[in-house]
């Protein structure tokens, strides 16, 4: 007996451990994938893998998407979701979205449970937080783009889907829940079917009238002028007769804009005829295109009408990104502008309080996409030049007529320092004035010829960038409006103050006074602090929502969508998805330096050039666009 009881015991502890190529326990594998943290304090830096394993050690390494050897109901539909990533814009590919979906075929293992179990709460994070605060960090994509993301909390999300009553309401509500956003959703859907359908026909530009024939004997002999080529238009105008016609035509029919012609022809109908029907047709796109709503299919109109349907597709899913940067609006008021669409509007929530035109950065003077809180006004401000246009724009037009410094209502003055003395511009001999020489500081007085007009509403920023009046009122009945040197043109000042001083509860300033302030001969320099600071929001949207909840495209007239277009088909960024939050500083009345809308308030802006159409990139496969130059820390407005 003695003898036989070391076999027993062996034979005991074969049975009792695992077998060659047996299977570990899942709560075994889970302890491997996930050790304890070696930090015992979470913080936003925190890896993934460290927030999952926080995550799966507080409940006890407890699987979440397992039950009994194979996929439970909730991961079945976290995988559906992962799947539609596309709906809202997304690559499914970046939450292996496929892969996993066939690995939940294959769960006889705890190593392949395991391995679906981390795989699947990691791919969920990812999504969840490029779904809810984007997918990208924008200031790498754009350095124009200066927004931080809204913070993402990962082990608020993993607690939250293990304590949910109902996983696919939770899921439905990752993305932003603006009807802006479910808009562009909608319509991403729709512009995904037209391409389906073979998306819309091109219009051929305007035909070259065809060569002459070179001078005959004849023509040279009988003395009589050679014939003059043909003149053509490159414009095609209502009322006009051109083969394009067709073609136009059949663009706008493609897309539900207009009418096709009946079949067959009725008898004395030319399908060539730019008739009437069809330029309102022209017209409404025009208008939904944020254009002149002229009917002329000139260059801009025909590039926004060659655009393809993918990059239709491309705008829209690079607008989607850009409203997930934003918070979800809260009751409160703020303001908005939008510098592509040329807008400005004062909000409460998600409730529109008033709107109207301004004008921005001009493509050679960007301005860029940031936030601030507005504090203060000036009333009847004085616009310190900046050197640059002194230098520019201001010193040739003295150099050629000497009264115009003193006609524009500027003073020289002798430095920057608060004892700068005023330079009577008689006493330069501006002959050998350079603009390396030139080392006057310009002031335009306040008045209704200053260039800021007669209110600045100040939001303090490192770019010097903000709202302000001005006297060249005829560039608000333009559609396109990027005309200044960065900032900002309203096109009704004193009802912005008005309701700005109203929504901030700031006190004494009834209409009567500040109307009085700023629209008689009173050129007083006044400063209103603001009781409550006003939150400013200058986004950059090429896509807007109309009321009806269809979409319309604006021109990205800076080239940004292109950008960010490559920053979405790249790597998911590595970067914290909690970014630090940073507080605007307190503003200092006065301290903030003035910057310039127009050189002066009667020059004519040069029209901007017609760009591209917008997100000439393919959606997938996209090489990086070469981002412009930013805009200048302090360039002239």
């Amino acid at each position: 007996m003695r003898g036989a009881a070391p076999a027993l015991w062996i034979a005991a502890a074969l049975l009792l451990s695992p077998l060659p190529g047996q299977a570990r326990d899942l709560a075994d594998v889970m302890k491997d994938r996930f050790p304890v943290p070696e930090q015992a304090q979470a913080t936003p830096d925190d890896s993934d893998q460290t927030v999952l394993a926080r995550f799966y050690r507080a409940r006890g390494l407890k699987p979440l998407w397992i039950g009994q050897g194979a996929a439970n109901a909730g991961a079945r539909a976290v995988l559906t979701v992962l799947s539609h990533a596309d709906e809202d814009g997304l690559n499914p590919n970046d939450y292996a979205a496929a892969s996993l979906t066939a690995q939940e075929e294959r769960l006889d293992t705890a190593e392949a449970q395991a391995a679906f179990e981390s795989g699947l709460s990691l791919a969920l994070i990812h999504y969840a937080s490029d779904v809810s605060v984007g997918r990208i960090i924008p200031t790498l994509a754009d350095p124009e783009l200066v927004i931080e993301r809204p913070p993402f909390d990962r082990a608020q999300l993993l607690s939250g889907v293990a304590a949910a009553p109902d996983l696919t309401a939770l899921l439905a509500g990752l993305p932003p829940q603006r009807p802006e956003y479910k808009a562009l959703k909608a319509a991403l859907a729709h512009y995904r079917q037209m391409k389906a359908a073979g998306g819309w026909p091109t219009i051929p530009p305007a035909p070259k009238a065809p060569p002459l024939p070179p001078p005959g004997p004849a023509d040279a002999t009988n003395g009589e002028p050679a014939p003059k080529a043909e003149k053509t238009s490159d414009t095609l105008k209502p009322g006009m007769t051109d083969p394009r016609v067709t073609a136009l035509r059949a663009r706008l029919v493609a897309t539900g804009e207009a009418k096709p012609l009946p079949s067959p022809l009725p008898k004395g109908v030319n399908p060539d005829l730019y008739d009437d029907a069809l330029a309102s047709a022209v017209k409404e796109f025009q208008r939904r295109q944020g254009q002149e709503p002229d009917g002329a299919i000139g260059r801009r109109t025909l590039w926004e009408l060659n655009a393809t349907v993918d990059q239709r597709i491309n705008q829209i899913i690079v607008n989607m990104e850009r409203w997930r940067w934003e918070r979800e609006a809260a009751d409160q008021p703020y303001l908005v502008v939008n510098l592509a669409d040329y807008t400005l509007s004062l909000m409460r929530g998600m409730d529109v309080l008033t709107t109207m035109r301004v004008v921005v950065g001009a493509p050679f003077a960007r301005t860029p996409v940031f936030t601030g809180n507005m504090s203060y006004m000036e009333l009847n401000p004085y616009w310190y030049v900046p050197t640059k246009i002194a230098r520019e724009e201001i010193l040739p037009k003295q150099k050629k007529d000497h009264s115009y410094v003193v006609k524009n209502h500027y003073t020289l003055l002798s430095g920057w320092t608060a004892d700068a003395v005023p330079v009577d511009p008689s006493s330069i001999n501006w002959a050998t004035v350079t603009e390396r020489n030139f080392h006057w500081r310009v002031r335009q007085d306040a008045g209704n010829d200053n260039s800021l007009g007669r209110i600045k509403f100040m939001f303090p920023n490192k770019f010097d960038v903000y709202l302000h009046d001005t006297p060249s009122k005829r560039l608000f009945d333009r559609a396109v409006r990027s005309f200044s040197h960065g900032c900002i043109r309203v096109q009704d000042p004193p009802a912005l103050a008005l309701a700005v001083l109203a929504l901030t509860n700031t006190p004494g300033w009834p209409e009567e006074r500040l109307r009085a302030e700023i629209g008689g001969d009173s050129l007083k320099h006044q400063t209103i602090h603001l009781k409550n600071r006003l939150p400013v929001h200058i986004t950059y949207l090429t896509t807007v929502t109309d009321p009806d909840g269809s979409v319309d495209f604006r021109t990205d007239i800076y080239g940004r969508d292109a950008r960010v277009l490559a920053a979405l088909n790249g790597p998911r960024p590595r970067k914290p998805v909690v970014p630090a939050p940073t507080q605007p500083a307190a503003p200092t009345p006065g301290s903030a330096p003035n910057a310039a809308p127009a050189a002066a308030s009667g020059d004519t802006p040069k029209a901007p050039a017609v760009p591209t159409p917008s997100v000439p990139a393919p959606r997938t496969g996209a090489a990086p666009a070469q981002a412009p130059a930013p805009a200048n820390a302090n360039p002239a407005r």
